[in-house]
């Protein structure tokens, strides 16, 4: 079950909203809230409830034990971690490994047949995010399964995130209100969310699709489907946020923001810090600085600032922790040496400028800095999104000919350019450019009570809009939903 499905908007959102508003205490709807989350992932697939129970389970019982122990906490810390990790090897990893081997060693081992559970990546970090806050806080234990299940099986951000950490939903699991107001607020964000996919980045999808599915293409075709993607997959995950955020207001919930207009960023690491918020503040909460603070580090730093002085040793010891970081967020994303190389592609920019070869400071101070910075950014972003995009290197290869050399035009990639950009794609793409530049809050901002009041209306509209779009096209699962 998807968001923008007419079995959730017609049938389980309303029945669990209003029964909501009917049970009476805290208690029993947090009972109600995860009776509606595991049937919501039960419509993904039935027989890996028990796999999410089972990751749940396991989380829950280490924090018990980290909770209550004060000798060998971190053996059972590094148990769960084992645990869950390995979980998430094995359903998203496993066939990649034995692929691997097979290449390099010219063995002959026989792949797995495992479908990926929906939603793997994200509810495992949660839960292991949960396991590793009681590690380090042992006051943060609890003792109710049913309580450390609702906040990892919680439908808003169950399949596609926001990866909320325990310390920030445990006090809303507790005690949490609605109120009219909120709740009008997470409709109009839920709305908005929807509008999002289903009125740009679905019809842009066809589009891209379309584009990556030919052999031959020119620069034209090329620069459009790269700037597309990037368009239709900020909507798509942006607009899953939305969605995720606005359901969350709903019930009462805070959830922080994911997503915060990225495409206006003006260096790597700004951008990082504005694109998928809740997965950078994970790895960088509970990867990035415990390698930082690690005592082979500490001890390989004190030896650079002897040899090279602090500030050159500060800036060479964040290079491995950084390396490993971008790494594993691009296999994080799939089991796939695109994703890979995407990560590693990321990583080079965010420590050329974390180690000052790029000064975007100094760049800012000069005349036309901001614009070149956003520039280079941009430039980054659309080349990485062709690479994120591509099923393979080949593919991926074939697009940055493309980009770069194609720029022979042929009678052929004028038909197909022309079929592409029709009317509907191309303001999707107008409204994709307005949005990504940050255009809503803009607006917001220089309306007042009437645009806030032209908001509920405009979202009316959107809503009524995304149902007849959803009415006259097939499903179209969120793009992320698949890691």
């Amino acid at each position: 079950m998807v968001f923008s499905s007419a079995v959730f908007l017609f049938g389980f959102l309303p029945v669990l909203f209003v029964l909501y508003r009917l049970v009476p205490g805290i208690k029993a709807k947090n009972i109600l809230l995860i009776l509606f989350s595991l049937i919501f992932y039960a419509f993904g697939k039935l027989s890996y409830i028990p796999l999410l129970l089972g990751s749940v389970l396991v989380n829950w019982g280490a924090g018990r034990l980290l909770g209550a122990m004060k000798k060998h906490r971190k053996l059972v810390m590094i148990a769960a971690a084992v645990i869950d990790i390995g979980l998430l090897a094995t359903f998203k990893y496993l066939n990649f490994f034995i692929e691997n081997i097979n290449a390099v060693f010219g063995v002959s081992i026989a792949s797995v047949s495992l479908a990926l559970p929906i939603g793997i990546s994200f509810f495992t970090f949660t839960g292991l995010s949960y396991a590793i806050e009681v590690y380090r806080r042992p006051q943060n234990m609890s003792r109710s399964f049913l309580r450390v299940l609702l906040y990892i099986s919680l439908f808003p951000n169950l399949l596609a995130g926001p990866i909320l950490s325990y310390k920030v939903a445990a006090p809303q699991i507790d005690e949490r209100y609605t109120n009219p107001e909120l709740t009008a607020r997470g409709i109009r964000r839920f709305v908005l969310g929807m509008a999002k996919k289903v009125l740009v980045a679905d019809i842009l999808g066809g589009m891209v699709d379309a584009i990556f599915s030919q052999n031959v293409l020119d620069a034209r075709i090329a620069w459009l489907a790269a700037v597309a993607y990037a368009i239709q997959i900020y909507f798509d995950f942006s607009g899953y946020s939305d969605m995720a955020l606005g359901l969350g207001n709903m019930f009462g919930f805070a959830f922080p923001e994911n997503f915060n207009h990225p495409y206006i960023a003006r260096s790597m690491t700004d951008f990082w810090k504005r694109w998928h918020i809740s997965l950078t503040t994970w790895f960088r909460n509970y990867l990035y600085m415990p390698m930082v603070m690690s005592k082979p580090l500490q001890k390989l730093y004190k030896k650079w600032s002897a040899k090279y002085g602090r500030q050159r040793a500060n800036k060479l010891s964040i290079i491995i922790p950084m390396t490993v970081v971008w790494l594993l967020t691009g296999l994080w994303h799939g089991a796939s040496w695109t994703y890979v190389l995407w990560g590693a592609w990321q990583g080079l920019w965010c420590a050329l400028e974390g180690v000052g070869i790029i000064k975007i400071d100094k760049l800012e101070k000069t005349v036309g800095g901001r614009i070149v910075g956003h520039i280079y950014t941009l430039l980054i972003v659309l080349l990485s999104e062709v690479l994120f995009r591509s099923g393979n290197l080949v593919q991926a290869g074939a697009l940055y000919t493309a980009m770069f050399t194609g720029w022979k035009f042929t009678a052929a990639g004028t038909l197909l350019l022309q079929k592409q950009l029709s009317g509907l794609a191309v303001t999707c793409l107008t409204v994709g450019i307005l949005g990504s530049a940050a255009a809503l809050p803009w607006l917001r901002a220089h309306t007042g009570r009437f645009g806030e009041s032209a908001s509920y209306l405009a979202c009316a509209a959107l809503f009524v809009l995304c149902v007849m779009s959803m009415a006259g096209s097939g499903f179209a699962p969120f793009i992320y939903s698949r890691f």
